[in-house]
């Protein structure tokens, strides 16, 4: 088992005299009940006095020329080494003849996975194949994503199984034990970091955000780089943890997702949004917990009810009412933060794509963030003619754009954005962190570019490898940081302007009321 890295921010009686100073607003910015593990400020960097670059070697047959040896490699970061035998791993994307929609590979049984060996190495402070791994797991293996399934560099899921191919929970690289995760390769962020940065940022203000670790992966005795190791959303202990189905009464916690696509999913809701054209096209709210084996009829209509019957409280005219407005089944608190981190990281997806929710039995509904691989300018499409010009990108999303209706939830936003600027969210604390990550990844990153250096080359990727226009793709690392930065504090610097704007959103003069 991998070592324990649950850590503090402070000791029980300076948490004490936090909270005190929280409740009295003089630190009201601290997240008074978060605890984040913060992989680069907890761990080690590389020793000085080992050389990280050694296991690069010139390669005229690879597209960089250069490869890394993995029997010669030697890492601070947690080592990950999968093993499938050589199988093809399914889930790779295709166009089949006749069909519009996209489709996927299958195993050679006719399967969306395989059966792989999982080992890890992450004791002590250097990491190589030749030691013994600190955990070794069967695992079931596909590759994921939307449009990444389309990359140079795959991500995939992983499922821990036992030798029978049962679900065996394992506590990864110090994160809570659970037997579903995702190992997501950046590729298209070049900075290898949106997705740890937003992830963590996210952690310190959400009640729950999945957790995330660098790390560097060899597949099949071949050297991929940098990937970040995920938590998935979905229930569990140190997850969402919700009730599961009750049998006697057909309810449930539940996590849904909206996300698109072409063809209806068995575990797409018929719910009221549905109806309300605000929704992209193809766009569907599906049912991630219950999972598919265990949600029946009578679960999938609680949960399709259930739903259905916030969103109609959300879009009725006592919206805003104390007695029935959406207070009493939305977390306003969660919801403000989540439109608030949308905003700042430019998620222009928000509410169609990989869009999460939440709710226990007898709870309030919340959201969960994933997935900030396209965020601060990394979106694949160029949004606009000049991607300069800023705009609030959430005000219009599904669900957020009533709530931004109602002057409470604006001005929350507004306060909270204020708050979180004097600490967390200052320019000094994201320049921290970025540089910091910078400093923890070290060697690994010319490691990484040393297989995908490539990618820098417009010319040298297709259409879905790269930003549009070309001249949007960074030329090199520091290039991709510099843009990070840009965009980032940019965005920052507008929001500083334009936050109260919000207000417009919630003003009488643009909601529609009764005369007294």
């Amino acid at each position: 088992m991998g070592k324990k890295r649950i850590l503090a921010l402070c000791t029980a009686a300076a948490a004490a005299a936090a909270c005190i100073l929280v409740q009295a607003g003089v630190l009201s910015w601290l997240p008074d009940t978060h605890q984040r593990y913060l992989q680069h400020e907890r761990e080690q960097p590389a020793p000085a006095d080992v050389d990280g670059l050694a296991c690069i070697h010139p390669d005229a047959s690879s597209k960089t020329g250069y490869t890394v040896d993995p029997e010669e490699l030697q890492t601070h970061l947690p080592l990950l080494e999968i093993n499938t035998g050589g199988q093809e791993i399914p889930g790779a994307p295709y166009y089949a003849e006749g069909k519009q929609n996209t489709q996927y590979t299958l195993s050679d049984a006719g399967e969306t996975t395989i059966r792989c060996r999982l080992k890890v190495r992450d004791h002590g402070d250097l990491h190589m194949l030749a030691e013994e791994p600190d955990l070794a797991s069967d695992a079931l293996i596909r590759i994921r994503g939307n449009s990444s399934r389309w990359f140079d560099k795959k991500s995939f899921a992983l499922r821990t199984v036992n030798e029978n191919g049962e679900e065996d929970p394992q506590e990864l690289l110090g994160m809570e034990k659970h037997d579903s995760w995702v190992l997501h390769g950046p590729f298209l962020d070049k900075t290898l970091m949106r997705n740890y940065l937003g992830m963590n940022i996210s952690g310190e203000i959400m009640d729950y955000t999945p957790d995330v670790r660098f790390c560097e992966l060899v597949l099949d005795g071949e050297y991929q780089g940098v990937y970040v190791l995920m938590e998935t959303v979905s229930r569990g202990k140190g997850r969402i943890d919700i009730r599961g189905p009750r049998e006697e009464t057909n309810t449930t916690g539940y996590i849904v997702q909206f996300d698109t696509d072409t063809e209806q999913q068995p575990n797409a809701l018929d719910n009221f949004t549905s109806y309300t054209c605000v929704l992209k096209k193809n766009a569907q709210l599906l049912v991630e917990y219950p999972g598919k084996s265990k949600l029946t009829p009578a679960l999938k209509d609680f949960i399709e009810r259930d739903v259905s019957t916030v969103e109609r409280a959300l879009y009725s005219y006592d919206y805003d009412s104390e007695l029935y407005g959406y207070y009493n089944d939305f977390d306003v608190g969660e919801f403000a933060d989540y439109f608030l981190l949308m905003e700042l990281f430019e998620m222009h997806d928000t509410g169609n794509l990989s869009t999460y929710y939440y709710r226990d039995v007898g709870g309030k509904l919340k959201p969960c963030v994933w997935d900030f691989n396209n965020c601060s300018g990394n979106y694949s499409i160029n949004i606009e003619d000049d991607y300069s010009i800023r705009k609030f990108v959430t005000v219009q999303a599904p669900w957020f754009w009533m709530m931004c209706k109602d002057e409470k939830f604006t001005d929350t936003v507004i306060r909270r954005y204020s708050e979180l600027r004097k600490g967390l969210l200052s320019d000094q604390a994201m320049e921290n962190f970025i540089d910091g990550t910078l400093d923890y990844l070290g060697p690994a990153i010319d490691r990484n570019y040393a297989v995908w250096g490539y990618s820098f080359d417009t010319a040298q990727m297709d259409g879905r490898n790269k930003l549009h226009p070309d001249e949007r793709n960074p030329r090199d690392f520091d290039d991709s940081i510099e843009q990070l930065k840009d965009a980032l504090f940019g965005r920052l610097h507008w929001l500083d302007e334009h936050i109260e704007v919000l207000q417009q959103y919630s003003h009488e003069s643009a909601v529609k009321k009764l005369n007294p």
